[in-house]
């Protein structure tokens, strides 16, 4: 496995997969320690969920829907603790074998939040990507890990699929959509409600972005967010989704992955309902079980599918000539019956080198975007004939190509403006904790793609960002981030939190003044459109 197996970080918990991929060679990966098993279904600290997320009922208990209006959620609101953030896929170990994918050990990592320990291999090469070069040559670059973390855990299904109902179990597609007892009576005892903290339904989704019943723009379901739901709030976390997109036309939506502990907690720290929850998937598990219930939560899923399985990357030609096509129409036809749009994103830092569906691990030339693209568009063409139009596709490179060869640019990979609803991007602020790495600042790491990707026009999203501790002040860089959308960054429509404690500590409360300055980001009214 090149020097990526020798890439184990030693804060990290020892939870190590292999990446059963022909990677020899990619031993940088900048952009990403991949963070998960790739599809596995362990818990925050590896243990199984067991009838933790979705079991027996499915994951939006038919009770947490915002129902008519906005009704109160789930009694019993916070539902799925064990499993709210798919803390289990997500492996806080962050264990991935791809291992070393930001090989060169801490090689800065422009997409990878991978860094073995900040060791850099070779002469201390900072390798914008990991693609040290020996004698410590800055490849490309050699940015400093600003890139995605890649992927957090491949896994997070649901709370993980050994969990009685993780991958289905009776109620798996949730009644389609968690659909509400006018009211939000909880289903199966209240047990998963899915976000009935804090004023289920109470968004002011006038777009009907995230009210039961109301997907449609114009389709207000609380008419402004009136406070109707526990918590009352007034709109807080749905924003007004005045697009059929989600879009909001003004201001940007809020989001976060949690790593640990629950949304509730994290919107307990932040005083607010967030409009996103973000998870991650592998490509077998059953994602689609999730999506009700975190809709009936008032909040908009992110769905992140990793072509992966345990850590074994799934071959794209085998996507491509149909192998999986009878899974993939069962996903499609399951997401279309949620009949509520959400996110979907597949195939994200395909221009970094350490994920098996990206360029580099598939030919490392122009043949491999070509497959890549062929790849994006048949999965996205089974859903479609199904139609499954509910879905939003994000197309998401990571914010530094790695390697940064010609072929490599994002641009590349772009299947098309027929195949992509958002753009977005993913990029970290590694501070010094890598042995090489530079703090940066926000504007400074968006800087470096917003002005390509918002040529195309379409509503921008960054699925993954957050910053370190080390090496500057953490806070100042969060109080900087709603001046700079609102000056330079106009296009950029979401912001997504990467929230958890791994290579460094990513948390919006990693420090008091950071969770006072992530408060106040917040509840700015921006992130509150």
């Amino acid at each position: 496995m090149s020097t990526k197996t020798t890439r184990v970080f030693a804060y990290r918990r020892s939870l190590a997969v292999a990446f059963v991929v022909a990677m020899a060679g990619c031993s940088s990966g900048s952009g990403g320690a991949v963070h998960g098993t790739g599809g596995s279904a362990l818990q925050t600290g590896g243990a199984p969920v067991s009838g933790g997320v979705i079991g027996s009922g499915g994951t939006s208990s038919t009770g947490g829907a915002s129902s008519t209006g906005g009704a109160p959620g789930a009694t019993g609101g916070t539902v799925g603790n064990g499993g709210v953030t798919g803390s289990g896929g997500n492996n806080i170990g962050g264990t991935t074998a791809i291992g070393g994918t930001a090989a060169t050990g801490g090689a800065t990592a422009t997409g990878g939040r991978a860094t073995t320990g900040g060791t850099a291999s070779a002469g201390g090469a900072t390798a914008t990507g990991g693609t040290t070069t020996a004698g410590g040559g800055t490849a490309v670059g050699g940015a400093t890990g600003t890139g995605g973390r890649t992927g957090t855990g491949g896994t997070s299904s649901t709370g993980g699929t050994t969990s009685a109902g993780g991958t289905s179990s009776a109620g798996d597609t949730s009644s389609t959509g968690g659909a509400s007892s006018t009211g939000g009576a909880s289903s199966t005892g209240g047990a998963t409600g899915r976000g009935g903290a804090s004023g289920d339904g109470g968004l002011s989704s006038t777009g009907g972005t995230l009210g039961r019943g109301g997907s449609g723009s114009g389709g207000a379901t609380s008419t402004g967010g009136s406070s109707a739901g526990t918590g009352g709030s007034t709109g807080s976390g749905g924003g007004t989704a005045t697009s059929a997109l989600l879009a909001p036309a003004q201001g940007a939506l809020l989001g976060t992955f949690v790593g640990a502990g629950t949304i509730t907690d994290v919107e307990t720290t932040l005083g607010r309902k967030l409009a996103i929850l973000h998870n991650f998937f592998g490509w077998s598990d059953n994602w689609v079980t999730r999506v009700p219930g975190d809709l009936a939560g008032g909040r908009i899923p992110l769905i992140t599918w990793e072509t992966w399985i345990a850590g074994v990357g799934v071959p794209l030609d085998d996507i491509i000539n149909g192998v999986h096509d009878t899974m993939i129409t069962t996903r499609a036809q399951a997401a279309k019956a949620v009949g509520q749009k959400f996110f979907l994103r597949w195939g994200h830092e395909m221009n970094g080198n350490w994920y098996p569906w990206d360029g580099f691990n598939n030919g490392a030339n122009a043949a491999a975007t070509t497959k890549y693209i062929a790849t994006y568009k048949h999965i996205h063409d089974i859903f479609t004939s199904v139609g499954a139009t509910n879905v939003l596709w994000i197309f998401c490179p990571n914010v530094d190509s790695v390697p940064g060869d010609t072929w490599n640019q994002w641009a590349n990979y772009y299947p098309g403006d027929a195949y992509v609803d958002w753009v977005g991007f993913d990029g970290y602020n590694w501070g010094t904790s890598t042995a090489t790495g530079t703090w940066q600042s926000f504007s400074t790491i968006a800087g470096r793609i917003y002005s390509s990707l918002a040529a195309k026009g379409k509503p921008m999203i960054i699925p993954e960002t957050a910053s370190s501790e080390l090496g500057g002040d953490k806070a100042a860089w969060i109080a900087a981030i709603v001046p700079a959308l609102k000056g330079s960054f106009p296009g950029i429509k979401a912001l997504v939190w990467f929230d958890m404690n791994k290579e460094t500590d990513w948390r919006f409360d990693s420090s008091a003044t950071a969770t006072a300055a992530s408060n106040t980001m917040a509840n700015d009214p921006y992130f509150n459109p």
